[in-house]
């Protein structure tokens, strides 16, 4: 079965009194990987996290599968927040081990110790980021910090998922393997939103991409 359907009306997002993201029309196809482009300071970041229901909205919505999902004041609903998972393009790390970070969206879902640990584990492990389980999540690198995010990211069932500049700073063999969660997500159904820099990478595989400048579409 095929995630979500994405869709966004007339959003406006404000900083300041000032206009950083409009968006008039933004359809994106249900269970299928689409990219959003641009150059720094474009409102890709904006995008995402509107989407995901974590910043306020001037005017418009976000709609997925046609029903209202973020619209106004954030941050949006906790039953259609957990619907979006958005690994970010630098990664916030609580205390703790990278294990306990990587299973942190499990754990607020109320999956026991054991089996959250096994299942971030188990992700750690595909992304060859295994041996940082036991080190302390703000002591590694911004790489490092990266893929425990996209680990945590690959655990949860969640219908969409949102993922900032997710190559930036991985070596090849990191590449390789967020391409593999990514297209595991997408055999499991879920609607992927890629924001990269340049879309080079990801264009041979996205459904639509969009670009951005100056916080609208091109």
């Amino acid at each position: 079965m095929k995630g979500p359907a994405l869709q966004i009306d007339d959003l406006v997002v404000a900083r300041d009194g000032k206009v950083v993201l409009r968006i008039e029309l933004l359809g994106l196809p249900a269970g299928e990987l689409s990219a959003v482009a641009g150059p720094n300071g474009s409102g890709k970041s904006t995008l995402l996290l509107a989407v995901a229901g974590l910043v306020d909205l001037r005017q418009g919505e976000v709609r997925l599968d046609g029903a209202r999902f973020h619209a106004g004041r954030a941050p949006a609903p906790l039953s259609a927040r957990r619907r979006v998972c958005l690994a970010l393009q630098q990664p916030y790390m609580l205390g703790g081990s990278a294990l306990a970070n990587a299973a942190y969206g499990l754990r607020c879902r109320g999956v026991g110790r054991a089996e959250r640990e096994a299942a971030a584990q188990a992700a750690l492990d595909a992304l060859g980021a295994g041996p940082l389980a036991q080190r302390r999540a703000t002591d590694l690198s911004v790489g490092e910090q990266k893929l425990v995010s996209l680990a945590q990211a690959a655990v949860l069932d969640t219908d969409l998922l949102l993922l900032d500049e997710p190559l930036a700073g991985l070596d090849e063999q990191a590449r390789a393997r967020v391409a593999a969660l990514v297209s595991r997500k997408l055999e499991r159904g879920c609607t992927v939103l890629v924001a990269t820099h340049g879309a080079a990478e990801w264009e041979s595989r996205a459904s639509v991409t969009a670009r951005l400048l100056a916080g609208e579409i091109v």
